[in-house]
């Protein structure tokens, strides 16, 4: 014999909160009764038992019936419950179905990352330099691709770029880069001897206080505030090939827009 405890558990499951499944086994008990009555009988508040009543008529438990003048309802009988579980079955199966046809299609379109991307985050000048020592060494595509500013470069490390700059140069490393019109990145390529596609844009078309340099499979962020310098490498096949798209584009893009054009590949 169930108590009553386990059937209020086991109507939960099957979908009813706890104070609707007492008002159910209420009114099961009551056979037809007021909302007054089945509200002292299931331990509710009667404003409750009205607004729970109307929410077991709108799912199929309940039924309201009209006796002289007073409202009284009727439990559905129990059977409804095997009912309900059967159409529930049937479509739990028919969904099983459905998403197992749909898997092949699913995984014809799925491509698994080959590798999960690598995020380094560095604070200070040593990050950056690391950043730009790495995008000298192992470069195999021998490119270096740039956005920046060329100010907070320039402000930070102008001893260590101009050196940087002269050891790239040596390895036969062309630099592309997009800069901000200015006099730091006019001094910046007029350090870099040799081997570089420019394209200058205005302050205007370059908003971003962030630089970016992109080598092989990884890209450098370059972010200060307030003086904090915050560098961050991200390494990934895919990161590295997306980048190196979005950078062609954004370099054409500029020079259809008016941007001024420059090279050395001498």
């Amino acid at each position: 014999m169930y108590s009553k405890d386990a059937l209020i558990k086991d109507l939960m499951a099957f979908g009813l909160s706890e104070k609707e499944a007492k008002v159910y086994l209420a009114l099961l008990e009551l056979g037809m009764a007021p909302a007054a009555a089945i509200a002292q009988t299931a331990g509710v508040k009667r404003p409750s038992a009205y607004v729970i009543l109307d929410n077991l008529m709108k799912q199929g438990f309940v039924s309201l019936a009209q006796d002289a003048n007073i409202q009284q309802y009727l439990a559905t009988s129990p059977d409804i419950f095997l009912r309900l579980a059967e159409k529930r079955a049937d479509r739990e199966t028919g969904l099983h179905n459905r998403i197992k046809n749909l898997i092949p299609e699913l995984k014809g379109l799925y491509k698994e990352t080959k590798s999960k991307p690598k995020v380094r985050v560095f604070e200070g000048k040593e990050g950056l330099m690391l950043a730009l020592g790495e995008a000298l060494e192992n470069n195999k595509e021998k490119v270096v691709r740039a956005f920046s500013s060329g100010e907070n470069i320039l402000r930070l490390v102008q001893e260590e770029i101009m050196l940087w700059i002269k050891v790239g140069a040596q390895r036969g490393i062309r630099l592309d880069a997009i800069y901000v019109e200015n006099k730091a990145t006019r001094l910046l390529v007029d350090m870099y001897p040799r081997i570089y596609k420019v394209v200058f844009v205005s302050k205007k078309n370059y908003i971003s206080p962030v630089d970016m340099m992109i080598w092989g499979n990884k890209v450098g962020y370059l972010t200060i505030n307030k003086n904090k310098i915050t560098t961050i490498i991200i390494e990934g096949e895919e990161i590295g090939t997306v980048m190196k798209g979005m950078f062609e584009l954004a370099f054409d893009e500029a020079r259809k827009r008016g941007g001024k054009y420059e090279e050395n590949l001498k």
